[in-house]
């Protein structure tokens, strides 16, 4: 009992040690907490295992000549520090590199949880102001990385049962969606929905549910809710993930408003238990990992949504900017970094730009700004510095010329995923929205490309503009 007693406290002093350490440095402002943003298979886990690898060696190796204090020379070195939060997990960045660097590389595995990673950056002042006080600065930065699934469940705390199942049928109006919906849809149809809940038959449908859902996924849909039931993480199998979208029909026909409210019919037991997600899931999510963020990176996919066609490509606009709408957005100054932080600076970045030749990255830039026009338009308002981009964390292809049918083309070459050695020309990207037109004749499709083996003696990721996302969210704070 006193050795338990003995870690509970060590615990609860590391907590507190961290916490007036952080305090410190957001009175200095020499602390940043970082939200990398994206949907699922976005790049998240790709990114942030390149960033730590440039930075942790960018003394010695690191291409980032427009990171300025690399460029000009003001970087002493950067070293990971205890982990910021003790009952978060510690991002895999040796599994991530081992994936990497082995023969033959592999990308690494998606994100399946919350994990996080400190970095201490460590430079010599330029400001005159601060080398009064010091010749050099240390720069604590947080990083935290979440499933893209579990994003999209933050506006549904704005919901309630009714309300999300109005909204959900009316989303199920999409063709394919619909005929995904099948099984599910045959299974509610004959539910009496104030009766007695049968535990064995709720559980049944919620399984034919969370199967529509991840089938959703499989075809390319991007707004896929609720997340937890195609990545339940440490809630598999748990009642809280067992409930189900009534039809408006359904919900019409109930004379007795009282059902709601009792566990003893089954719509009374489904709304407890949506209730309870946003309670116990939600929230707590929400409420950990999304108050205390300074700067933010929003990873687009915009390539595999127009490879996947009109319907992806529509449901990741709207849930990109379904998404920007959980955050908190405004200029900070030494009150709000102290107490209610908000995020001043978003750089909006499209990423894999190594999928198309270079002559078309400008498209994939003005392509993602129409994405994110509205949001944006109110982010700025809020007097938050944006930027957009074309970026990709590590490259995978290399580009060339070939000659087609007596014309000269800028083409790729890399290695599929199957080890195969391909050159291709992927296409032209839109550089706004497309329309109706193009879905029945784009001719677009970008490959998957493995990783590129490291040359001999090589130590960092080729990338493509990753120190152009560092100088915009870092920049600043290291001068």
């Amino acid at each position: 009992m006193d050795l338990l007693n003995k870690l509970t406290q060590h615990t609860a002093l590391q907590r507190l040690q961290n916490q007036v350490k952080v305090l410190g440095n957001r009175i200095a402002d020499h602390h940043v907490s970082l939200a990398v943003t994206g949907l699922s298979k976005s790049g998240k886990t790709a990114f942030i295992t390149s960033l730590l690898n440039q930075l942790l060696n960018a003394r010695e190796s690191a291409d980032l000549p427009f990171f300025s204090v690399v460029k000009q020379g003001r970087l002493i070195g950067v070293k990971r520090d205890v982990q910021p939060d003790v009952t978060v997990a510690r991002f895999a960045y040796e599994k991530g590199l081992e994936n990497l660097t082995q023969t033959p590389p592999v990308w690494p595995e998606s994100t399946a949880g919350v994990s996080q990673v400190r970095l201490l950056i460590k430079y010599r002042n330029q400001s005159k102001l601060r080398r009064l006080v010091s010749e050099f600065s240390t720069l604590t930065l947080d990083i935290t990385d979440y499933p893209g699934e579990w994003l999209l469940d933050l506006p549904l705390l704005e919901l309630d049962y009714q309300q999300w199942c109005e909204q959900f049928w009316q989303d199920v109006h999409d063709i394919t969606k619909s005929r995904l919906a099948e099984p599910f849809k045959q299974a509610i149809s004959g539910l009496d929905i104030e009766s007695t809940p049968d535990e064995m038959q709720l559980q049944s449908i919620s399984t034919l549910f969370s199967d529509f859902l991840l089938q959703c996924k499989a075809h390319g849909f991007q707004l896929i809710q609720p997340g937890r039931f195609v990545l339940p993480g440490e809630l598999a199998g748990a009642p809280v993930l067992q409930f189900f979208p009534l039809t408006p029909e359904q919900l019409t026909s109930i004379t007795n408003q009282s059902v709601f409210s009792s566990k003893e019919t089954v719509v009374g037991l489904l709304s407890n238990r949506f209730e309870q997600y946003q309670k116990k899931v939600i929230k707590p999510f929400y409420s950990k990992h999304f108050k205390r963020f300074d700067r933010q990176i929003v990873l687009v996919d915009c390539l595999s949504a127009l490879n996947q066609g009109a319907h992806s490509f529509n449901d990741l606009r709207k849930a990109v900017n379904w998404l920007l709408g959980s955050f908190h957005y405004g200029k900070s100054n030494i009150l709000k970094r102290l107490f209610s932080p908000n995020i001043d600076k978003l750089m909006f970045a499209a990423s894999k730009a190594d999928h198309i030749t270079p002559a078309q990255q400008h498209n994939l830039v003005l392509l993602l700004e129409s994405i994110v026009h509205e949001a944006r338009q109110q982010i700025q308002y809020e007097g938050v510095v944006t930027e957009s981009t074309a970026f990709s964390a590590i490259r995978a292809s290399k580009s060339g010329t070939a000659e087609v049918n007596g014309k000269t083309l800028q083409v790729l070459r890399g290695t599929d995923l199957n080890g195969k050695k391909i050159t291709l020309f992927p296409g032209d990207v839109p550089s706004v929205c497309p329309d109706d037109s193009f879905w029945q004749q784009q001719g677009f499709q970008f490959p998957a490309f493995a990783p590129m083996p490291l040359e001999v003696g090589q130590q960092t990721f080729p990338h493509i503009r990753l120190d152009h996302v560092l100088e915009f969210v870092l920049g600043d704070k290291m001068e």
